[in-house]
């Protein structure tokens, strides 16, 4: 499979997680991320897969609008790194936040399937 042909599921993959996370699709979500994944939020909180899952069942975060702006890709065999800007619109514990974003993601292909096993947001400031 050649490097762009990698981005394009990747990018496809990333779009049907992120609309399930705004369904409250948790079990599709589920199927994109990986057995190791750490996820740490603008906040800086910092969450294993079970922890996040968990939240996101449960309603802790309920994420109301995505809309990634930029991606850019790296490959390295079976990595792949995403940068990219995003806007959120999210409930988190009852709070609302409402934030543009840099974000940087990595994607593993594990069991020949490609999962996203990390993520980490920064809050860009506003003008």
């Amino acid at each position: 499979m050649t490097a762009d042909a990698i981005f394009t599921t990747i990018t496809d993959r990333d779009n049907q997680r992120q609309q399930a996370m705004l369904s409250g699709d948790i079990d599709t979500v589920e199927q994109y991320i990986g057995s190791t994944l750490r996820y740490v939020h603008a906040s800086g909180t910092d969450e294993d897969r079970t922890v996040y899952l968990e939240r996101l069942r449960n309603g802790y975060y309920r994420y109301q609008h995505l809309e990634t702006s930029r991606r850019d890709y790296r490959h390295f065999g079976d990595t792949v790194i995403v940068n990219g800007d995003l806007r959120i619109h999210v409930i988190v514990d009852g709070r609302e936040r409402d934030f543009t974003g840099r974000f940087l993601q990595i994607w593993a292909l594990q069991d020949g399937d490609w999962k996203m096993v990390a993520w980490q947001t920064t809050r860009l400031p506003t003008d």
